[in-house]
C-alpha cells in the first residue's frame, strides 16, 4: 500500500487538533475511517505517530517529525493542484 494524500490530510488535522477529526472538521467522515487511515499510515511508514488515549491522540517523537513532512507533502500537492488548474484554463 502507498502512502496516500487523505492519509496526509487525516493526520495533519489529527495532529493539529488532538482527535480524530471525522467529527469536527470533516462531518461526512466517520471516526472509524479516520482512524483505520491512521492506524494504516503509521503501518505504511513502520513508526508508531501517535499515543492513543481515550480522549484523544497525542503525537509521537516519530510523529512530531512526520508532521514537519506531512505539511511539505500537503503543499506539495497543493502546489500541483494549482499549476494542473492553471495549466487547464490557460
Amino acid at each position: 500500500m502507498a502512502l496516500t494524500i487523505r492519509q496526509v490530510r487525516h493526520f495533519i488535522a489529527t495532529a493539529e487538533t488532538g482527535r480524530g477529526f471525522g467529527s469536527r472538521c470533516w462531518s461526512h467522515v466517520p471516526q472509524s475511517a479516520v482512524t483505520a487511515s491512521l492506524k494504516a499510515l503509521e503501518a505504511e511508514v513502520g513508526r508508531k505517530l501517535f499515543d492513543w488515549h481515550s480522549n484523544g491522540v497525542t503525537l509521537t517523537f516519530n510523529g512530531e517529525q512526520f508532521l514537519q513532512r506531512a505539511r511539505a507533502i500537503e503543499a506539495s500537492a497543493a502546489d500541483a493542484t494549482r499549476a494542473r488548474s492553471a495549466g487547464e484554463s490557460a
